[in-house]
């Protein structure tokens, strides 16, 4: 769909402009109808739309508290995922001496290349679909070992200990793809966000309009809180891209204590 593209691809400095100048835009709108209104109409008493309003900033709260909350979770999930892959790759590291003496030494050679791999600065590198191969073709090695001690009728107890931790190295590169690079906000939902919010401050804009109040610095202090909560949904929702990006330092600090294992070897 080309919303969810769009929105997960325009720059965030480019929202913040955009969501200013659209919350901007409604206020104005709603205060040149709220003026309008009271020049047409001519009226002494003014039209009671406080409740109209009250209502939707209330629905309009709820729906960037439940996008807030989807981005927030997901930040949280990629953190997970990522002390789960740290913590596999040290487990398996340590488990491969229940394989072969041979087959040992070169599994541990791979999971400090994987650990290698997989350490970068997020803000600094960006994830190539290469490096995400080279992962794949390191895991299929030390599956390939797997398969080998089980053809070679290696013991059972042993070759578990260390069969859990490349399982688990498998299915936290797979859930970190899936949740850092695929998953997002659905495009619609952010239609209905700024659908939300211009109903919201084309509400506010008239009510301002109908009362003769309001101010330009009011005006400009909405906007911009209003675009600040949509850039932080919009940062939260975008792995690689942003401020708040989840800390790789596990990841390098992991990569030390392997190089440090192999140099003591």
């Amino acid at each position: 769909m080309f919303a969810d593209n769009f929105f997960h691809t325009v720059p965030l400095a480019a929202i913040y402009v955009f969501t200013v100048l659209f919350v901007l835009a409604a206020l104005a709108a709603g205060l040149w109808l709220g003026s309008r209104y009271m020049r047409v109409r001519g009226l002494d008493k003014e039209p009671s739309i406080g409740s109209a309003v009250t209502a939707t900033l209330g629905l309009l709260a709820f729906l960037l508290a439940f996008t807030f909350n989807m981005t927030a979770d997901r930040y949280n999930k990629r953190k997970t995922l990522l002390l789960d892959e740290v913590n596999a790759i040290h487990t398996g590291y340590l488990h491969a001496d229940f394989l072969k003496p041979a087959a040992a030494r070169q599994a541990q050679k791979l999971l400090l290349e994987y650990a290698e791999l997989r350490n970068f600065d997020p803000h600094r590198d960006e994830v190539a679909p290469e490096s995400l191969a080279e992962s794949v073709v390191i895991q299929e090695r030390l599956w390939a070992m797997v398969r080998e001690h089980v053809a070679a009728g290696h013991p059972g107890a042993y070759l578990r200990q260390f069969v859990e931790p490349v399982t688990q190295i498998i299915n936290s590169h797979n859930s970190r793809i899936v949740i850092g690079l695929e998953y997002r906000i659905p495009g619609p939902i952010w239609l209905a966000l700024y659908f939300l919010t211009a109903l919201a401050m084309l509400a506010i804009g008239f009510q301002f309009g109908v009362s003769r109040s309001g101010s330009r610095q009011l005006a400009v202090t909405l906007s911009l809180t209003f675009a600040t909560v949509i850039l932080l949904i919009a940062d939260l929702d975008r792995a690689t891209e942003g401020v708040i990006i989840v800390d790789e330092t596990p990841m390098a600090e992991m990569v030390l204590i392997l190089q440090e294992a192999e140099k003591s070897r």
